[in-house]
């Protein structure tokens, strides 16, 4: 499959880093950073669904070693879950779902979020089939309408 050489790269440069945390000062740190996200980039770019999956991880709202994400951009993270989600990543599905449960840089659609939230349990992993059913209960308890929303992205 395209990327995935270059995706086992980017990942055991990720891993290296994080075993050889302690040991780096932050300008070693940074450059292995770097150096991860533009073979990351490279792999995304070539269609690898992993590789897309984690690149959206890059832009979420997650923070690295204690501290805020300087790197959160919205746009990037829907794109490359969406990317990915297209290639039936499970993980990038569920992500994306609840993205659209939220309204997280797209308008707010609650048919769109079932749909790929029900695309994520298939998965058989037991927090995607749950978050599959809380979106179900929400709905039938009303906190959720499935009238007719508008798909778009803001």
């Amino acid at each position: 499959m395209k990327g995935k050489k270059l995706y086992i790269k980017a990942d055991s440069i990720f891993s290296k880093l994080y075993a050889d945390h302690p040991k780096l000062n932050i300008d070693e740190r940074q450059n292995s950073y770097d150096e991860y996200l533009k073979i990351l980039r490279a792999s995304a770019y070539k269609g690898y669904p992993e590789a897309q999956y984690n690149l959206a991880q890059h832009y979420d709202d997650i923070g690295y070693w204690g501290v805020p994400n300087p790197y959160y951009n919205p746009r990037k993270k829907f794109y490359w879950y969406s990317k990915a989600a297209s290639q039936n990543h499970f993980d990038a599905l569920n992500n994306l779902a609840n993205m659209y449960e939220k309204g997280e840089f797209c308008q707010q659609n609650i048919r769109r979020a079932l749909e790929l939230y029900e695309q994520a349990a298939k998965s058989g992993i037991t927090y995607m089939k749950n978050n599959y059913k809380l979106l179900l209960k929400q709905i039938e308890q009303g906190k959720y309408k499935l009238e007719d929303e508008p798909f778009s992205i803001i």
